[in-house]
C-alpha cells in the first residue's frame, strides 16, 4: 500500500508534509487500521526513495496529530484514538499576533543568567555602587544595533520600559501638533497621539516605501514635526523601502525640518534581497530617531524598548544614573550565548515557515491578491473572488484567526487581512496550508 504514496518535489508543499498526509489518509481510510506498524524509517525513506529526514519529520507530525504512537526500540504505531481531524474543541490557530510562544523563554533561562549573574558580582547584582550598569547596558545596545545594520554611539542610545512615556517626552521637545504615520500602521501609537490632541495624517504607501509626491503635497499646506515609518517589513503591508525612497526621505526631512521615527523592530525578518541599511546610518544630518522594541521579539516579560537619538536630541534627554536589577539583567541576557541561541532558532524556525507558505500563496494568485513578497513574519493579503469577510469566515471555519486590515488604518473599510507566522508550529502549519489551499473553491 505504500507503494501508492506520490510525493511530488514540484509541489511547494514540503515532503515531510506530503508523506505526512498521504499517511493520514490511509489512516482514515482504514488501509493502516489501529496498532498497525508503521514502516521503519530507514525502510520507507528507501522504498520512496526520500532522506530519512523526511520520514522522521512525518513520524513526528503524525505523532503530534495523535494518529500515531512512537515506543522507543519498538517501532511507530498508529493509535487507537485519533485526534487528526479539526474539531468543535480544537484550540484556535493563532494567525494574528506577532509575539512569539513563551516556550522560547523557559524559567530556567532567568535562573541560568541569574547565577551568572550573582557568581561574578555578588550583592554588587542589586546595586550599582561604581555607575557602570548604566553605561554597560548601552554598550550592549550599541553591540546589538551593529547586527541590525545600525552604527551608533552608546552616547546616542537610551532605553525605556515605557515607550509611550519617551513618546511624551520626545514630543515635548518638539512640540508641533501635526504627525506624519504610514497608512497602515500600529493604531495604538496613532491612537495615542489623538489622545493628547496631536493630528494625525495617514500617508499612503507605494511597493517601494511612503508615497513621497503625495507627501511633499501634504508639506506644502502642513508644518509636521514627525513622521513614523517602518522601512522594513514589518508594517502591516510587510513592504521595505528603496535606497532611493528613504534617500529622497531624509532630503525632505533636511528640506522641511521635520524628524523620522523610524521602527526597525522586524529587521532580522527581511528575508528578501531587499535596501537593509537603514535610514538613521544614512541621515548625515540628524533627522532620524531609530527605534527598536526588543522585548516585543525577544524578550517579552520585560518590555524594554531601545531607542537610538541624534547627536541633538540625546543631548536634551537626561539619563539615570544606576541601572535596576531588571537592567543588569537585560545587560548580560544581550551579551550571553542564551539570547544568540534564542533569535537564532527565532528566525530560522519562521523562516523554514515563510518558504513553505509563500509559493502557496503565489499559486492562489487568482484567489488572493497578495501585496508584498518581501519575507516577515507575516503575509498581507486581500481575496479577489470572495469579500474579506467571507474569507475570514471560512477561515474561523477552520479554527484559524487573521488580523482583519481595519485594525492598522483609521479608514472604514479594509479589505486586507493579515496572516501572522509566528505562532505556528510543525502541527498547526499542515492545518493552515490546507485552509490556504481550499479557498480556491469559495
Amino acid at each position: 500500500m505504500f507503494c501508492t504514496i506520490h510525493l511530488s518535489k514540484s509541489d511547494p508543499t514540503p515532503l515531510y508534509i506530503q508523506l505526512a498526509n498521504s499517511l493520514a489518509h490511509l489512516i482514515k481510510i482504514g488501509e493502516l487500521p489501529n496498532h498497525t506498524k508503521l514502516p521503519t524509517i530507514r525502510t520507507l525513506s528507501k522504498k520512496l526513495n526520500i532522506n530519512r529526514d523526511t520520514v522522521v519529520n512525518a513520524y513526528k507530525l503524525l505523532e503530534n496529530q495523535g494518529l500515531v504512537t512512537a515506543y522507543v526500540g519498538s517501532g511507530t504505531y498508529v493509535s487507537s484514538s485519533q485526534v487528526s481531524q479539526p474539531s468543535e474543541s480544537q484550540e484556535t490557530i493563532s494567525c494574528s499576533s506577532l509575539f512569539f510562544n513563551k516556550s522560547y523563554f523557559p524559567p530556567s533561562l532567568i535562573n541560568e543568567l541569574a547565577n551568572e549573574m550573582i557568581a561574578a558580582e555578588g550583592w554588587n547584582v542589586f546595586s550599582d555602587p561604581l555607575y557602570r550598569g548604566h553605561t554597560l547596558l548601552k554598550q550592549s545596545i550599541s553591540e546589538f544595533f551593529k547586527s541590525v545594520g545600525l552604527l551608533s554611539n552608546p552616547s546616542q542610545i537610551r532605553y525605556t520600559k515605557d515607550f509611550l512615556s519617551f513618546l511624551v517626552d520626545l514630543l515635548k521637545i518638539h512640540p508641533n501638533s501635526t504627525i506624519g504615520i504610514e497608512a497602515y500602521h500600529d493604531l495604538s501609537y496613532s491612537s495615542f497621539l489623538r489622545s493628547l490632541g496631536f493630528k494625525v495624517i495617514e500617508l499612503p504607501l507605494t511597493q517601494n516605501g511612503l508615497d513621497l509626491d503625495h507627501l511633499e503635497k501634504v508639506l506644502q499646506t502642513e508644518h509636521i514635526s514627525f513622521i513614523w515609518v517602518s522601512t522594513y517589513v514589518q508594517n502591516p503591508t510587510g513592504i521595505s523601502y528603496a535606497l532611493e525612497n528613504k534617500k529622497r526621505l531624509l532630503e525632505l526631512a533636511e528640506h522641511h525640518q521635520f524628524y523620522i521615527i523610524e521602527d526597525g523592530t522586524l529587521s532580522d525578518f527581511a528575508y528578501t534581497e531587499t535596501s537593509l541599511m537603514p535610514l538613521y546610518s544614512l541621515d548625515h544630518n540628524n533627522h532620524v530617531i531609530y527605534i527598536y522594541h526588543f522585548s516585543k521579539l525577544y524578550l517579552p516579560t520585560l518590555q524594554y524598548s531601545f531607542i537610538a537619538l541624534p547627536p541633538a536630541l540625546s543631548k536634551k534627554f537626561n539619563e539615570p544614573m544606576q541601572s535596576t536589577f531588571n537592567e543588569r539583567f537585560l545587560q548580560y541576557y544581550l551579551d550571553s550565548s542564551i539570547f544568540s541561541s534564542i533569535r537564532q532558532e527565532i528566525i530560522e524556525h519562521n523562516y523554514k515557515y515563510f518558504k513553505v507558505i509563500m509559493p502557496i500563496l503565489k499559486e492562489l494568485k487568482d484567489t488572493i491578491n497578495l501585496y508584498s513578497e518581501h519575507g516577515s513574519l507575516f503575509f498581507w493579503f486581500k481575496p479577489q473572488a470572495i469579500s474579506s469577510s467571507a474569507m475570514e469566515k471560512y477561515l474561523l471555519q477552520q479554527h484559524i484567526i487573521l488580523a482583519p486590515g481595519e485594525l492598522f488604518t483609521m479608514k472604514s473599510k479594509c479589505s486586507y487581512s493579515r496572516l501572522s507566522l509566528a505562532h505556528l508550529n510543525d502541527t498547526t502549519l499542515p492545518l493552515v496550508i490546507d485552509a490556504l489551499q481550499g479557498m480556491v473553491t469559495l
